[in-house]
């Protein structure tokens, strides 16, 4: 299943290249960014139903490019690379977001949209001594950490403000949606997008 997806994200992307990348010549601007990533670490089974809290945090930083208009002249192409540290693990995050500026005034801008993303998982393995006592039974199995690759749906809304010319600063809460529930996260990051508007 999250091969079908992933090709039709990819095809999806170079579908919305083609029809962009003439309206784009004259609206470039990056965006550097940082923040939190809360996520889920504890499952929830069906005997306690469904719900629960975000447990855990993961820090991050990464980037946008803002490629301008797709379309209409207020929908924008913003693909985007982060990564997110948590202690034993380090994930590694490709967006394609598609956002929709509902706001405008000649010195901020609100936005809405949606998009897909590849989660790179990448934990760190321990270099624990290992223990005799677990080595001596046969009813324990150790496994080490697993790299994994997933892909979400991201919904963010954000706010952008300027500070000058080419210089503005923006705030952007993301609701991550994950095919597993403890994937799924909820990103608060602030940070500083350079270049047109």
């Amino acid at each position: 299943m999250n091969r079908v997806i992933s090709i039709l994200a990819a095809w999806g992307l170079a579908a919305l290249m083609v029809l962009c990348v003439p309206q784009m010549a004259n609206a470039l601007g990056l965006g550097v960014k940082a923040g939190v990533s809360l996520t889920r670490e504890q499952q929830f089974d069906t005997f306690y139903g469904m719900g629960g809290q975000f447990d855990s945090h993961r820090w991050m930083l990464g980037g946008n490019l803002d490629l301008g208009s797709v379309i209409l002249p207020k929908l924008h192409l913003l693909p985007g690379m982060d990564i997110a540290v948590q202690e034993n693990l380090r994930v590694y995050v490709v967006n394609l977001d598609v956002v929709y500026f509902f706001h405008q005034t000649p010195v901020s801008r609100a936005y809405v949209g949606g998009g897909f993303g590849t989660h790179f998982f990448r934990p760190k393995t321990a270099s624990i001594e290992p223990d005799p006592v677990v080595e001596a039974s046969e009813d324990i199995v150790l496994e080490s950490p697993q790299n994994d690759t997933k892909i979400s749906v991201n919904l963010p809304l954000g706010y952008r403000r300027k500070l000058g010319p080419g210089l503005s600063w923006f705030g952007e809460i993301k609701l991550i949606i994950a095919d597993d529930e403890k994937d799924s996260a909820l990103q608060f990051t602030i940070g500083f997008h350079f270049g047109n508007e």
